[in-house]
């Protein structure tokens, strides 16, 4: 055979042969030990990715590469599996991938490729206006699962015409508007509120049926979709909590002020640092950075505070017995017009 493998006779089809790069089958793996030596981890540490029974690698392919690298690889695997690649151990064998299969992403509406006449711009470029949140939102909402999507970024727009006006929006910004604008503003809405009336605390205490209700509806969804690897949905799903819970709290902040209700007041603020809270945990797949500073400001440990190990009722259960008690969360205090989600400074002018 000259070139592949010779496929078997399936449904009176032969002749044909089965091919790929198999340097591309191991190319993730170099790739983690090459981060994993980037971050000083030991060399042997890519096990705990690709040979552990606590982890899973998902992949994410171009369907058309599916019926060769999905059928190469799970072979070569298997094929490795009765010696394996080094001493024998628990972590010794390699585990089978979880395959995701995508559609084209189209540079506009094209099909687009380094090697072809239409050349899309390279990472780098993109980063020069646009922020790695902003990227990864748009690219998740894109659902390239369900069929081949334009990517049509602005500032690479071949008419000037519509690239220098500003009167077109950028495409690429619609889900990062919501970081930028409603999770921003839900968050800085919650740290002023705790800065100005109550102490620079996060005032503990039950949150409302509603709001649990809401959020326990949110977590659950967002769980199957995320199984399912339905990122759009995610996405979808995440926007429309987001701009709920910003709107419980500025609705029921209007209600307290007007009725000068302190009590109401104290409610609408542990409700909506609840709320916070979930909206964090969900986005901080997509949007670590911002998220994380969140958790970093509400002044709790990340691996409490991105847990999913929790009953989620209130967030006293990330306080201790002493903030219980006295019924507030000493938070870090938030300067003026403060941004969890920055826009890229291109995007300033």
């Amino acid at each position: 055979i000259e070139w592949g493998v010779a496929a078997p006779v399936i449904d009176d089809v032969e002749g044909l042969t089965v091919w790929c790069w198999p340097e591309s089958l191991w190319a993730p793996i170099s790739f983690t030990i090459t981060v994993n030596d980037e971050r000083g981890l030991p060399r042997t540490s890519w096990r705990d990715f690709w040979c552990s029974d606590d982890a899973r690698v998902y992949q994410f392919i171009g369907q058309d590469n599916l019926y060769f690298y999905g059928v190469a690889q799970p072979a070569l695997w298997e094929a490795l599996r009765p010696g394996g690649l080094f001493e024998e151990g628990p972590d010794s064998q390699m585990r089978q991938t979880t395959l995701i299969a995508n559609h084209h992403m189209l540079f506009g509406k094209k099909k687009a490729s380094s090697s072809g006449a239409v050349k899309p711009p390279t990472g780098e470029e993109l980063l020069e206006h646009y922020t790695p949140e902003q990227l990864r939102a748009h690219f998740l909402a894109l659902g390239l699962d369900q069929k081949s999507v334009g990517f049509s970024p602005k500032p690479f727009d071949p008419d000037p015409a519509k690239r220098d006006d500003p009167r077109y929006a950028d495409p690429v910004l619609k889900e990062g508007a919501l970081l930028t604008n409603v999770f921003n503003r839900l968050a800085r809405s919650c740290f002023y509120e705790a800065g100005k009336n109550f102490d620079g605390c996060m005032p503990l205490g039950p949150v409302t049926s509603e709001v649990r209700r809401r959020a326990f509806e949110a977590l659950l969804d967002y769980e199957e979709r995320m199984h399912k690897v339905e990122l759009h949905r995610v996405m979808s799903l995440c926007d429309e909590f987001i701009r709920w819970s910003n709107k419980w709290w500025a609705d029921g902040i209007k209600r307290a002020e007007e009725a000068d209700d302190a009590a109401a007041r104290r409610q609408v603020l542990v409700d909506s640092f609840y709320l916070l809270r979930v909206a964090c945990l969900l986005m901080h797949p997509i949007v670590p950075a911002g998220c994380e500073k969140i958790c970093d400001y509400m002044s709790f440990d990340f691996a409490d505070f991105f847990s999913w190990n929790y009953d989620f009722d209130s967030n006293e259960e990330l306080c201790p017995a002493m903030e219980i008690d006295a019924g507030a969360h000493r938070i870090h205090e938030l300067p003026p017009r403060f941004d969890f989600f920055r826009k890229h400074e291109s995007q300033y002018k």
